[in-house]
């Protein structure tokens, strides 16, 4: 397999989470193999402007599983948001009352959705901020809470991946 056989470095989320093929790497994904990852995001953004840069690194996850001839049937991945990200998964008219502009974070987010992606936010943490829960973007579910849901998705086989 060779970078020609990619868009750019980024197979399934172009606009996000560039990668890059490097041939002759060792410790592949095997392509007939099935991968569930429960990502752990509580980070918040480098920069109120920028998307956050533990959801960058889940796509960039996406594309390089992708890259390595892991179709998407058989990518099954979970990124649970929690404690200082939690604003992350804040529709714009919420973002914008926290932070004075719209969420940077949401197309990074649809992008993810789109690829298959679910985007779970600790209702703990919502709450726990002052967040309403309803103020979330689209396809945004809430877990009960971020330390119940990864221990559950671990027992039912994901493998956790902290950001």
């Amino acid at each position: 397999m060779t970078q020609d056989n990619f868009a750019a470095g980024n197979p399934v989320i172009e606009q996000f989470g560039k990668a890059h093929w490097i041939d002759g790497a060792v410790h592949l994904p095997d392509a007939n193999a099935t991968y569930k990852i429960v990502f752990s995001v509580s980070a918040p953004a480098k920069k109120p402007e920028a998307p956050n840069a533990g959801l960058e690194r889940v796509a960039r996850a996406v594309n390089l599983y992708s890259m390595s001839g892991v179709t998407p049937d058989r990518l099954h991945c979970v990124a649970v948001i929690h404690g200082e990200a939690t604003s992350s998964v804040l529709n714009d008219a919420q973002y914008q009352t926290l932070n004075g502009r719209p969420n940077p974070t949401a197309r990074l987010i649809a992008a993810l959705q789109v690829a298959g992606v679910e985007i779970s936010v600790c209702a703990q943490a919502l709450i726990g901020n002052g967040f309403p829960q309803d103020g979330l973007l689209p396809g945004v579910t809430r877990s009960l809470s971020a330390l119940t849901t990864i221990t559950v998705l671990q027992r039912d086989g994901y493998s956790l991946m902290p950001l």
